[in-house]
C-alpha cells in the first residue's frame, strides 16, 4: 500500500509544480510583481538622486513634494495633455507616465491619489524632491506654507484617466 502511495506521490508531485509555473506566466501581473518604476530613467537620473533624502523600493518612494506654479496652467505636459491645476495630476521621474500614486503626507497622514502625466526637471532629484503635485492635490495634502512636504508614494496602477475628487 504504501508502495502505490509514495508512487503516485512522485507522479502527481512534479506535475503540481508545473501547473503553479503555468499558473504564474498566465497570471504575471500581481501588485507584488509589477514594477511601476522607470527604470530607464532610475539609471538616466541615478548620479542626480539625494540618496539622504529620497529613498527607492520597488513601488515605495519617500521623498519631498512640492506643487506646480499657476504659470504652468496651460503648458502641455510629456503625455500630451493640458496640464491644468484643477485636476489630480503629478510630474514625477521616478514612475512611468500615467501610474496612479498614493501620496501620503508624512506629518499629517493625509493622502491623495494622483495620476503621473509629466515629468520634472532632473535637478530637482539633487533636493530630494520626488513629485510636483497640481494645486488641488497639494491642497488636499495639506502642504506646509513652504509648499513642500516629506511625503510617502506607493504606485497603485495604470490610468489614462484622472482620479475623481474625493
Amino acid at each position: 500500500m504504501n508502495i502505490k502511495l509514495s508512487f503516485i506521490f512522485i507522479l502527481v508531485f512534479p506535475l503540481i509544480n508545473i501547473t503553479q509555473v503555468f499558473a504564474q506566466k498566465i497570471y504575471p501581473t500581481s501588485l507584488t510583481t509589477i514594477n511601476y518604476l522607470d527604470s530607464a530613467a532610475l539609471k538616466k537620473y541615478h548620479k542626480k538622486i539625494d540618496t539622504h533624502r529620497i529613498k527607492i523600493e520597488l513601488n515605495h518612494i519617500t521623498g519631498i513634494a512640492s506643487f506646480y506654479s499657476a504659470n504652468l496652467d496651460g503648458t502641455m505636459t510629456s503625455t500630451g495633455e493640458i496640464f491644468k491645476n484643477s485636476k489630480y495630476t503629478a510630474a514625477c521621474n521616478l514612475y512611468k507616465l500615467n501610474t496612479l500614486v498614493r501620496v501620503t503626507n508624512m506629518r499629517n497622514g493625509r493622502s491623495i491619489l494622483v495620476r503621473v502625466n509629466d515629468r520634472m526637471h532632473p535637478n530637482m532629484l539633487k533636493l530630494g524632491r520626488v513629485i510636483d503635485l497640481s494645486s488641488i492635490a497639494a491642497k488636499k495634502l495639506h502642504l506646509n506654507s513652504k509648499g513642500i512636504v516629506k511625503v510617502a508614494l506607493d504606485a497603485v496602477g495604470y490610468s489614462k484617466i484622472n482620479p475623481k475628487k474625493q
